[in-house]
């Protein structure tokens, strides 16, 4: 296991000891999914029955796969996000109507975490359901546990598009990512705005959050089918450049916990009424020998990459050589019929000589050390003052 710093992060040292990966997809199966670009500019892309979506995930400092990804991301430096540590920014097409109360957005898991859970947790759960989010419920002791929000209350941003039948999804989002350097702003754009006004919608988003803790507001509220969505989920809590829960104070170290079934933090957008899945993004850190499978795995495929341009030059130089000899070839026996045939015939029957280089790519990691016995949660979270985080959470929802 890492060393823990005197802040009770990994010490960056020992870092190469564990890399996160975030892939994301369609269903909850994993087989379905694709590594995610993290700080790319780029949108993911993800395409079910359900929906449409284009998804970015940000990560303040990131360390992790794939390697080379940027370590931030000009995010950061909005000044809506100067303190978030990361953020899952996503835009949805919805291809049948859903109804405001059942779009539910949070994290789950397929299996029982109660024995991992840390003393002081269902008071921490107390902050978060009467300050930070009403509108959450939960049962983190039961077999399958979860943590969901309505999407109308929890999302941290919500902005409502136009129609892709009136403005494209590609146009859309080039006008975001011009307008917004690529943020997601509480707000709405063309037909949106009525939409907004119609449903009473404040601008503010705490108030917004708010408005729509009532459940009769999110049942009037529809998702409708080829309409354009945009919403962002952030907060300055999770740091996972250094696998760490930031709470106002003091920092737990999430390594202490992480085992073969702990080793994944799974957020979802879901259907509550149908159990339909728009989307899914696994966060997971890998470590001992899964991360030195997967770094193996990366190196294959980069030899066999290699591999496969060099064969293709090769190729390609051969296909060209044939055409070369043609065309020459052709030219010889028109040229043979003048005068001047001898003379143009010095220049056939040499073909330039081309070939294919063939790259190669070295791919070296410093020895990776297996995960030591799981230590305990050290007290702190029972100690911690619960007057001064309550007076700095509602001093930051205050302001949102």
């Amino acid at each position: 296991m890492g060393r823990l710093d005197s802040g009770g992060v990994v010490d960056p040292a020992a870092r190469d000891k564990y890399l996160l990966q975030v892939t994301a997809g369609p269903s909850y199966d994993s087989s379905t999914h694709q590594e995610v670009a993290v700080n790319s500019a780029s949108a993911h892309i993800i395409e079910n029955d359900i929906m449409t979506c284009y998804l970015h995930v940000k990560i303040r400092d990131y360390h992790g796969l794939p390697r080379g990804s940027p370590s931030s991301s000009d995010y950061f430096s909005h000044p809506l996000h100067t303190s978030d540590r990361y953020s899952i920014g996503f835009s949805f097409a919805p291809k049948k109507d859903i109804k405001g109360s059942d779009l539910v957005t949070g994290f789950d898991f397929d299996h029982s975490i109660k024995d991992r859970l840390p003393p002081g947790f269902r008071y921490a759960m107390r902050i978060v359901t009467t300050i930070l989010d009403p509108g959450i419920y939960s049962d983190p002791y039961s077999d399958k546990p979860y943590l969901y929000g309505p999407a109308l209350s929890s999302f941290f941003a919500f902005r409502i598009g136009e129609r892709t039948s009136e403005t494209s999804a590609e146009d859309q989002l080039a006008t975001q990512k011009s307008d917004s350097k690529g943020v997601i702003e509480e707000g709405a754009d063309g037909s949106g705005q009525r939409i907004r006004a119609d449903h009473q919608i404040p601008a503010k988003i705490s108030k917004r959050r708010k408005n729509f803790l009532d459940v009769k507001k999110q049942e009037d509220f529809i998702f409708e089918a080829g309409r354009m969505y945009h919403a962002d989920f952030f907060n300055p809590y999770l740091d996972f450049a250094n696998f760490a829960l930031r709470i106002p104070g003091f920092s737990i170290s999430v390594v202490r916990y992480i085992d073969d079934k702990t080793h994944q933090l799974r957020y979802v957008l879901k259907n509550r009424a149908t159990e339909e899945v728009l989307f899914v993004v696994i966060f997971t850190l890998l470590f001992g020998q899964s991360l030195e499978d997967k770094l193996e795995s990366e190196r294959a495929e980069e030899t066999q990459k290699a591999t496969n341009n060099a064969e293709m030059s090769d190729s390609d130089s051969e296909h060209a050589d044939r055409e070369t000899r043609h065309e020459k070839a052709t030219a010889a026996n028109t040229l043979a019929n003048s005068i001047y045939s001898g003379f143009a015939a010095l220049g056939f029957g040499r073909t330039p000589s081309t070939s294919g280089s063939e790259a190669t790519s070295k791919s070296t990691s410093p020895e990776r050390e297996k995960m030591q016995t799981k230590t305990n949660l050290d007290k702190k979270v029972d100690e911690m003052g619960s007057g001064t985080v309550e007076e700095y959470l509602k001093t930051r929802n205050s302001t949102a």
